[in-house]
């Protein structure tokens, strides 16, 4: 795959230029101008030389830094860092656009490489990190999640001809492909580790030779081959170990083991990406089963439709039982049917409880509904379950593998079409998510407090909603006496009518927020805090009251 092998350049030596230019450094002069409070050009004992606004004697409101290297900088400035929008020309021929937090890339922005790459997406600590898209000079793009500078997550890749491969992406690697668009094919394909051993034509045997650097192959005694980079006559480096039973190995080894960075592609198809030690892993980086990203049409009219999945999980083998979750998410799930959450058709609702709720399944169902909106449309999550802190936990999930991660969430909402999002999760520490058919089928004219709730999410300017049971740090509470969620049981009450504050017989997400968070603070003990965010407008109903 193109690009596979692209050298992502050190984005920010202006963080190590940054040092020894503080106004105070011995040497360095106000040539011009008012360097305390005002505007006024500063020459560094580096040879850098700034000139911009200052408050106190720093660095602060607009600017031009241009470093002894020839870097130069122009753009925002808070307390003599790079902070808010800028532009970073590189010496090399580089240039970055876009915003910056404490000297560095962070949030959206634009990379141009000096050899016509371009990168345009999501930035964090410098590091292309989220969603982005590479533009390489002969016409091809990929667009889709990227960690740490690599391709990570599930993208879309285009070559110079138009063929588009779907697939997920780990350590800037393909591990698993949806087909290619071009091929007409749904089906899902895996790269199978090979169970016969790989031809090495023009490889040294370093079992027979000694090889003190540099690439060859060496065949272990229990017929597994080694086919990478060698120091001081052992394996010892990048490459890939092909295991005897037909497991793959490719990434970093040390002392005849996965040492370092690597991906395990087993026989059976799964893959799995860690950090390893002497051959154990000890850190996931892409450990859970990969979930293909089959296409899905869209569904485009004139309505508004609300697609819903709505899961819950209370019997865990790695997890201590909750008893309501199910409860809970039939409830919400009943609610959503009746007249106050839409009166939605069942096609235009999923529901995931238990044994069904697995961590494929739901991801999966998210896909299929949520890919289905248009422009006008909404789309909803509710999930009732345990949480550890930047996931949820499926029923699937053995204490390791399969948790379902805010991010994997975040990037279906983000891949929707949908004028509206809102997400609703009554799990422990939920509160770490953060940001960051026609309309009615029944016959004859709906009920008209109906019409006007569709009528208002067409009124309303969109966004996403994240309503939270509880803080990042925090539990969310079950209680025997309502037999429900704490934070479920008041949801509904709100969304059923209780929290219409204003009387306009609509619930906005604003108005069930605040219903919300005083019950369920007052009903705990101010032991758990439900949590609102995202970019939505106050206004976004949720529901519609009927009496």
């Amino acid at each position: 795959m193109k690009g596979h092998n692209l050298f992502i350049r050190l984005l920010l030596p202006a963080v190590v230029l940054a040092a020894a230019i503080s106004p105070t450094n011995l040497n360095a002069q106000c040539q011009s101008g008012n360097c305390q409070n005002g505007t006024g050009k500063y020459r560094y004992n580096s040879g850098t030389i700034y000139t911009g606004q200052f408050i106190n004697g720093q660095r602060t409101g607009k600017g031009k830094m241009v470093y002894a290297n020839n870097n130069v900088y122009e753009g925002q400035f808070n307390r003599n860092k790079m902070h808010g929008d800028g532009t970073m020309y590189y010496a090399n021929g580089d240039k970055y656009v876009g915003r910056w937090i404490s000297d560095q890339p962070n949030g959206k922005g634009a990379y141009y490489f000096k050899t016509k790459e371009r990168y345009e997406g999501d930035f964090k600590s410098g590091k292309f990190d989220g969603q982005g898209t590479m533009h390489y000079p002969d016409g091809a793009y990929y667009t889709g999640g990227w960690k740490q500078n690599r391709k990570n997550g599930q993208g879309k890749f285009v070559d110079p001809t138009g063929k588009v491969t779907l697939g997920t992406w780990a350590l800037g690697k393909l591990v698993n492909t949806s087909g290619s668009l071009a091929s007409n094919t749904n089906q899902s394909e895996r790269p199978k580790p090979s169970t016969t051993k790989p031809d090495v034509t023009g490889l040294r045997n370093c079992g027979v030779v000694s090889c003190t650097s540099g690439k060859g192959y060496y065949d272990y005694p229990d017929g597994s081959r080694w086919i990478g980079e060698f120091r001081n006559g052992y394996p010892h480096g990048k490459g890939t170990c092909y295991y005897a039973d037909g497991n793959r190995y490719e990434g970093e080894w040390v002392n005849n083991a996965p040492n370092g960075e690597g991906i395990m592609y087993f026989a059976s198809g799964r893959v799995y990406g860690a950090v390893w030690v002497n051959g154990a892993a000890v850190k996931e980086l892409d450990s859970d089963e990969q979930v293909p990203a089959n296409p899905v049409r869209m569904e485009s009219t004139k309505n508004v439709k609300i697609w819903a999945v709505v899961v819950g999980v209370g019997r865990y083998t790695s997890m201590p039982s909750l008893k309501f979750t199910d409860d809970d998410a039939y409830r919400f799930y009943t609610f959503l049917r009746s007249v106050e959450g839409g009166a939605l058709p069942e096609e235009q609702v999923a529901i995931l409880v238990d044994d069904d709720a697995t961590r494929a399944n739901i991801l999966k169902k998210m896909r299929e509904y949520f890919l289905r909106a248009d422009e006008n449309d909404v789309v909803l999550l509710y999930f009732s379950g345990h949480g550890l802190e930047g996931c949820f936990l499926p029923v699937d999930y053995d204490g390791y593998n399969n948790k379902l991660r805010h991010d994997e969430v975040k990037q279906i909402f983000n891949e929707s079409k949908a004028k509206h999002k809102l997400c609703i999760a009554d799990a422990c520490h939920s509160g770490s998510l953060n940001y960051g058919g026609g309309s009615l089928a029944a016959k004859g004219p709906a009920p008209v407090s109906l019409q006007r709730y569709y009528k208002a999410f067409e009124d309303a300017s969109g966004g996403i909603a994240l309503l939270m049971s509880s803080k990042a740090e925090e539990l969310s509470l079950e209680d025997h006496g309502l037999r429900q969620g704490v934070f479920t049981y008041y949801v509904l009450q709100g969304l059923k009518g209780n929290a219409d504050t204003n009387n306009d017989m609509l619930v906005s997400i604003k108005e069930l927020y605040r219903y919300v968070y005083v019950k369920v603070r007052e009903y705990t003990g101010n032991i758990q805090t439900p949590v609102l965010t995202g970019d939505y407008d106050d206004d976004m109903p949720v529901a519609v009251r009927q009496h």
